[in-house]
């Protein structure tokens, strides 16, 4: 009776546990189902069923374009996500739905006076034939909210289609501000049938608000021409991408130009450095600045702007105006001045033609290429001199670094440190009054100079880690070889970083000078420069730019994706 008791009692538990056993069979199944189909069943949403897709399945790839991972920025390359100085986070959530069960999300932290933004370039294959491009998004915000002083917002994700004609049409995803949970945005475009598609930028940001963006599930699929099929994404997007249209960069800047100066300088040595620069009329005065704190010859251009609509050749005043300025006795002995006039009100700053103009007119062996608001450190000529001895062979690939630093906005007048052991003193002392340079608004420029090691370091030192926002302040030798600054680029935005890609491309040897150093000198933004960081669009075009000089370095060095040589 008892043995019975305890039977019947045990049966309840057993036909429970087979009751759960099989439901976990039942929820793992469902799980598999889920992963191994769920992206096929939402990589064509339900709006969109008449998009024939004229691609042929390969294993993993749905058609999307777009990469998941992160640019690897130490290396030179165009692929994965590539976040300019604002890092965005990353991370996996398996609780926002999507395509898979997991998705890769992308956050940022917005900032009303700022664009911040993250960037995809998809270089797009000669022999495919897109007719549509098909763009959709989902994202999320967190408590985004609206700024009075920005008037014009934005939350978007932008595709910008570029066109062998040089034209190119938008592409756009916007979100609503507040909070609120992962929501979807799609958009397509037919492409003229005269034109063919050479690249796409992808854009996803936010401006002119405060608060969290997350994005996920970011799909841009083309719509080929019909009959035409490709065998995986490396059939659009070729490893090694093809040349840009504008690769060549045959459009250059004309101005007019003259000599103010010509530098009398004669006691050129081995060794002289000539301090090479360009500058605005609004801030001619920091010449005087500049040659005050200089012992050598200096390059000059000189950029005169216009307040005319019209093409502007009355230059008289203009010159009598840079001569009164220009007073310093040290000028006219050491200052090679170019004046460089521009045509119309409109005209952007010409930076690196002015700073290729400055070039050209150097005598010396060696130039020090700097901003004209920087001080650069006493006795810079004798410091250099003896690391050009200590070193066996200086060869004409090599890139001295000057280590970059900054006065706190109000210390501006105070006097520079006249050795390296005061600099250091005004960096640690408790009311610090000099920083490395921009080492808040953007500490990947100059974090490969590693100036904890230059703080102690007596000799000179390599740079160990590429990164490829580094614009450090170089010393070069002047050779035909020297890779001159891109042309396409003026304004703000990539004019100074795109040209220490280059000279790594070229196989320069990047060596941190341990003596010598430039200080920057706080000044107002200019105009140019706010608008840049408030203008989204124009930082899509800048951005774009950018991309097509790196995929251009990539064929005319043969590295990164574009490498001949064999792997390892």
């Amino acid at each position: 009776m008892t043995t019975r008791r305890k039977s019947a009692r045990r049966a309840p538990v057993c036909s429970l546990t087979v009751i759960l056993w099989i439901a976990f069979g039942l929820s793992l199944t469902s799980i598999v189902i889920t992963v191994l189909y769920l992206p096929t069943l939402r990589s064509q949403p339900a709006e969109r069923e008449n998009h024939d897709f004229e691609t042929e399945a390969v294993d993993d790839w749905d058609g999307n374009l777009l990469l998941d991972q992160m640019t690897d920025q130490t290396h030179i390359g165009v692929d994965g996500w590539w976040v300019p100085h604002v890092r965005w986070e990353e991370e996996v959530s398996c609780s926002v739905g999507g395509r898979s069960l997991c998705q890769k999300v992308l956050s940022v932290m917005c900032k009303a006076d700022s664009v911040r933004a993250v960037y995809q370039y998809l270089p797009i294959s000669p022999n495919t034939d897109i007719r549509t491009v098909y763009f959709s998004a989902r994202s999320a915000a967190v408590d985004l909210q609206t700024v009075e002083s920005v008037p014009d917002a934005d939350y978007s994700a932008i595709a910008m289609v570029k066109f062998d004609d040089g034209g190119y049409q938008i592409l756009r995803l916007d979100f609503p501000s507040g909070s609120h949970p992962f929501i979807a945005a799609e958009n397509d475009m037919g492409v003229p049938n005269n034109k063919r598609v050479v690249s796409i930028l992808v854009m996803l940001f936010c401006h002119g608000y405060t608060g969290l963006v997350k994005f996920t599930d970011i799909i841009l699929r083309p719509v080929l021409d019909e009959g035409q099929t490709v065998s995986g994404r490396e059939a659009v997007i070729p490893v090694c991408p093809p040349a840009p249209p504008s690769s060549s960069s045959n459009t250059k800047p004309t101005f007019h130009y003259e000599h103010i100066f010509n530098a009398t300088f004669k006691e050129y040595k081995d060794d002289t450095v000539t301090l090479v620069t360009q500058v605005s009329m609004d801030r001619i005065t920091m010449l005087d600045r500049i040659i005050s704190h200089w012992e050598g010859p200096m390059a000059v251009a000189l950029y005169v702007p216009s307040t005319s609509e019209k093409p502007d050749t009355n230059h008289d005043w203009k010159r009598y105006y840079i001569n009164k300025k220009l007073r310093h006795p040290k000028f006219r002995t050491l200052c090679s001045v170019l004046a460089v006039y521009a045509n119309v009100v409109n005209d952007e700053y010409p930076i690196n033609y002015l700073r290729n103009l400055a070039l050209r007119m150097v005598k010396s062996k060696y130039v020090f290429l700097l901003d004209a608001d920087f001080i650069p450190s006493p006795n810079f000529q004798e410091s250099f001199r003896l690391v050009v001895d200590s070193q066996p062979d200086p060869t004409d690939r090599t890139a001295y670094v000057v280590p970059a630093f900054e006065f706190l906005e109000e210390q501006e007048d105070q006097p520079p440190p006249q050795d390296k052991e005061s600099l250091k003193q005004q960096i640690f002392a408790d009311d610090a009054n000099i920083l490395p340079f921009r080492s808040v608004e953007s500490p990947e420029s100059h974090r490969p100079t590693d100036y904890q090691r230059w703080y102690a370091e007596e000799q000179v030192y390599p740079v160990s880690t590429y990164q490829d926002k580094f614009e450090p302040y170089l010393v070069l030798r002047m050779s035909p070889s020297l890779p001159l600054y891109d042309e396409r680029f003026s304004g703000y935005g990539m004019n100074k970083v795109t040209h220490t890609m280059e000279l790594l491309a070229a196989g320069y040897q990047f060596l941190v000078l341990p003596d010598m150093w430039a200080i920057h000198v706080p000044h107002r933004s200019t105009s140019s420069n706010i608008q840049f960081l408030q203008k989204p669009l124009q930082r899509l075009h800048n951005r774009a730019t950018r991309f097509e000089f790196v995929v251009d370095i990539m064929r005319k060095y043969k590295v990164g994706p574009c490498s001949t040589k064999p792997k390892r």
